[in-house]
């Protein structure tokens, strides 16, 4: 099926909507990036209208939170058409850009991509080990998860202030890294679609 990409009005609109909820502990456009990126490279693509309650925040319980059911499937067939445009990108392995916004002083960051793909992450967190434990592929998470950690409360886990040329590092690997994600659950599940095929045609002979 084709897919046409949203229009820049599109994103737009996306990103004003996610903003009115962000008092409400909603993610903004570059977190939802983020938090789409890692549902489509993880183990199991688990789809975007699922997940409502980590996009919008306590706006997902608030029945004001839309004008109408038209606005309420104006901003579903948003968020479907961000992530069919991340998904394409990824199956046509054609250069994925993370989503980044400069902050109130003009600073890219990142953090908040990365924090977003945190998120995703946790949501089938079991699964994930199965890169964690691969010392060829884990590396692939390290730009992710230092951004992901330089804002984190808990002393435990944040990692220092990157400085200006570290910060530059990171957001430099990020596509490259969620393409080597991608690339490594794909072959898990293509692999685990073939044990799957063979073991049906045994049970047929």
């Amino acid at each position: 099926m084709s897919h046409t990409p949203l229009s820049d009005a599109d994103y737009q609109r996306l990103a004003a909507t996610l903003n009115r909820f962000l008092p409400q502990q909603g993610m903004n456009l570059e977190r939802l990036d983020g938090f789409f990126a890692a549902l489509l490279c993880g183990p199991e693509q688990i789809k975007p209208t699922e997940c409502l309650p980590a996009i919008i925040g306590d706006a997902f319980d608030d029945d004001t939170a839309f004008t109408s059911d038209k606005a309420l499937e104006q901003f579903v067939r948003l968020l479907g058409g961000h992530w069919l445009d991340i998904a394409a990108t990824l199956r046509e392995d054609s250069g994925f850009q993370p989503w980044l916004d400069a902050d109130a002083a003009g600073e890219i960051r990142g953090n908040d991509w990365a924090e977003g793909f945190a998120e995703g992450m946790q949501l089938l967190n079991e699964d994930w080990g199965l890169l964690f434990d691969d010392p060829e592929q884990a590396p692939l998470l390290e730009p992710i998860l230092t951004l992901a950690f330089e804002r984190n409360p808990d002393p435990e886990v944040q990692v220092p202030a990157l400085t200006p040329e570290q910060r530059e590092q990171c957001l430099a690997a990020l596509s490259d890294a969620v393409h080597g994600i991608y690339r490594f659950f794909a072959a898990i599940r293509q692999q685990l679609e073939q044990e799957e095929e063979a073991l049906e045609r045994q049970q047929r002979h």
